[in-house]
């Protein structure tokens, strides 16, 4: 899949499992459970153990989109391609990174906290714009203020994402709305496959039902 198909493909699925596991098993069995949970897009980050033989992995078995996180470099994001990341995504505005990965024809989503990263972002022509801490940024609010002056920039965010705020993202048109790697590493852990699988779901039904909302009033 091309990035702009990819693109497209997260935007009627907005939801991304980011996996910060401590060991390459559990990092695994984390994006098992997300993609039987209903979540198809994964973020592996370089932090993991291991994290290129996780992205290959899951590549070849094609049950999820598999992207690489925490790239701070262009080496890094070279060996996640080599491995089969379909995204590349940095806490940072890893501005380098964006040719590379277009070269290659993959999605890049830089980090950005202010209007002058975002721009600087757009500029650069990042198919998203990831908002990190999205919590601390200011949530739905900050993204709500940031559309005014950049009607034309697509987001992702980070941080702070709950069953709260997950519908008011997907209604301000959000692109990508990441479930922390935190929350579900606790919840698996603490609460085991089932629930975790049926929180997925949940969240899973709380988009489609925000997108169903938002089709019906642009349809009014």
């Amino acid at each position: 899949m091309d990035r702009i198909a990819l693109v497209s493909e997260l935007h009627r699925q907005r939801l991304v499992a980011v996996v910060r596991s401590k060991s390459a098993d559990e990092a695994l069995a984390l994006a098992r459970a997300a993609a039987e949970g209903g979540i198809q897009f994964v973020e592996i980050t370089f932090s993991v153990p291991g994290a290129l033989d996780v992205i290959k992995e899951l590549a070849a078995r094609k049950s999820v989109h598999v992207g690489a996180g925490t790239v701070l470099a262009p080496q890094q994001a070279e060996r996640a391609i080599q491995a089969g990341a379909e995204f590349i995504v940095s806490p940072s505005l890893e501005l380098n990174l964006i040719g590379l990965c277009h070269n290659a024809n993959i999605a890049c989503f830089p980090g950005a906290a202010t209007p002058t990263e975002i721009i600087a972002a757009q500029r650069a022509h990042a198919d998203l714009v990831k908002i990190f801490p999205a919590d601390l940024a200011g949530g739905p609010y900050f993204i709500r203020q940031m559309q005014g002056p950049f009607p034309d920039v697509r987001f992702m965010v980070s941080g702070g994402v709950t069953f709260k705020n997950v519908a008011e993202y997907v209604a301000l048109g959000v692109t990508g709305i990441c479930l922390g790697s935190a929350y579900l590493d606790n919840l698996l852990a603490e609460r085991g496959k089932k629930i975790f699988v049926k929180e997925m779901q949940r969240f899973a039904n709380a988009v489609a039902k925000a997108q169903k909302k938002a089709t019906g009033k642009n349809k009014r």
